[in-house]
């Protein structure tokens, strides 16, 4: 347990003497360290954080970090070296990444009836709760949205944001043609990590487009990729007009470039944007922001959200009671949500948050949650042989190589890895009956 001695001040009375001494006492301070990845909220958190550093009764400090674009490498060295933070930020990477390693501790144990009251609705078996037990608190979410650059679009001669793929190309073009001299590019991704990248813009995609979710087909109980080959050569198009090596790049350099005005188009989150735009990066361009492209406008299931805003606890902390007294006066304070929300640094779940501030930052109607495929359920139940699909889908909208062949390959080694899992008894068959892409069905 991390605890740091510190002198508090107290009264003694002096026998035999009318007054008094002040004297020094030893007091245990309990550390509490949380890890994060976002930039986009950080001036609103270390506000909250001060606040309750300097006025908790508890003796309790927390000491806050950013991790940014290497948090999941950051966790992944921590809990290696019996490091990790206390507390840590959910990302369904992290999550998928550790969980089957008991790396997180349930806080079913930690709840109590007003805490389950005002949380129900964001206690979702599948998601959060497996097995009974609730390993996070999912406050918010984040979907997927298109980001322009409006005067870059004005300047170009385009007229209202792109509604297809093909249009995101004929964009794309367009403004590459005209100033690429001036270091203006029509697009860029942050292909550096291709899960990172690929998350916040082909999976969402898939959902909407194709009804998939990472190539795997709930109804049949089976994967296939092979339906994602006119989408990822539209992608494929679309790189020859985006910005020189942004397939080395970063979120954050490629945020700072869109914030110069180098930039007309790139995919990411809606929850974190705006922050990013306006703090980070402030921006002085205008920029908006539309949903998911298609190919051909094709809609043929919901665009999947995801949860966000939870926090995980490390199981081998010794500081979990002080962490979770952290939590609910900071992270689940009612004042705090409202904020969050607010001041549109996420869009929230809770409906009571909702109802106080409704704010523009919303999920939208025809957006859905979806069930966890097999490889998100459990890594090691479907253990691939050779390039995943992230690093696959990179390679084929990066290159020239035979996008149906390496399609229907992928497809083979993430069903026979599926197959092998079910075999060892490592992993489960994962087919909804009947199921529906819009909206699709929860279990």
């Amino acid at each position: 347990m991390r605890r740091i001695a510190i002198a508090v001040a107290v009264a003694v009375c002096l026998a035999g003497c009318g007054g008094s001494q002040v004297e020094p006492e030893p007091v245990e301070e309990t550390v509490v360290t949380i890890w994060t990845k976002d930039y986009h909220d950080a001036a609103f958190q270390r506000m909250r954080i001060e606040d309750y550093n300097r006025s908790n009764p508890d003796h309790i400090r927390v000491e806050y970090k950013i991790y940014s674009d290497n948090y999941v490498q950051a966790l992944n060295t921590a809990f290696q070296s019996h490091s990790a933070p206390d507390m840590m930020i959910y990302t369904p990477q992290v999550f998928d990444a550790f969980f089957a390693r008991n790396y997180f501790a349930d806080l079913t144990p930690y709840m109590d009836d007003a805490f389950r009251e005002t949380f129900d609705g964001v206690m979702i078996d599948g998601i959060n709760v497996v097995g009974g037990r609730c390993y996070y608190v999912p406050t918010g979410a984040t979907t997927a949205r298109l980001y322009y650059n409006r005067d870059i679009f004005r300047r170009a001669g385009i007229r209202q944001p792109p509604e297809t793929m093909e249009e995101v190309v004929q964009y794309a073009r367009r403004i590459t043609a005209q100033f690429s001299e001036a270091g203006i590019y029509g697009f860029a991704v942050n292909m550096n990590t291709a899960k990172l990248a690929i998350d916040r813009s082909i999976i969402p995609q898939g959902t909407k487009e194709l009804g998939l979710k990472a190539g795997y087909d709930f109804a049949g109980g089976c994967y296939d990729f092979e339906p994602y080959e006119p989408l990822l050569m539209q992608w494929r198009a679309l790189m020859e007009y985006a910005y020189p090596r942004c397939d080395e790049m970063d979120i954050a350099p490629l945020r700072k470039l869109f914030s110069e005005g180098k930039i007309g188009m790139y995919l990411s989150y809606n929850y974190s944007e705006k922050g990013s735009l306006t703090d980070q990066f402030p921006m002085e361009e205008e920029w908006g922001c539309v949903s998911l492209p298609t190919t051909g406008g094709v809609v043929l299931g919901s665009q999947e959200y995801t949860t966000g805003n939870g926090y995980l606890f490390n199981a081998k902390s010794e500081n979990l009671d002080a962490a979770w007294k952290v939590y609910r006066a900071i992270f689940t304070d009612m004042d705090y949500l409202e904020s969050y929300q607010d001041m549109e640094l996420g869009c929230s779940l809770i409906p009571q948050v909702l109802a106080a501030k409704p704010g523009k930052l919303q999920i939208s109607p025809d957006e859905s949650m979806w069930p966890r495929t097999p490889h998100e359920l459990s890594s090691s139940a479907v253990n691939v042989q050779g390039t995943d699909l992230y690093d696959t889908m990179k390679n084929l909208i990066s290159g020239e190589s035979d996008m149906k062949g390496e399609l229907a390959d992928l497809t083979r080694r993430y069903q026979e890895a599926y197959q092998t899992g079910i075999r060892n008894n490592i992993g489960r068959e994962i087919r909804i009956e009947g199921f529906d892409p819009m909206p699709p069905v929860l279990r």
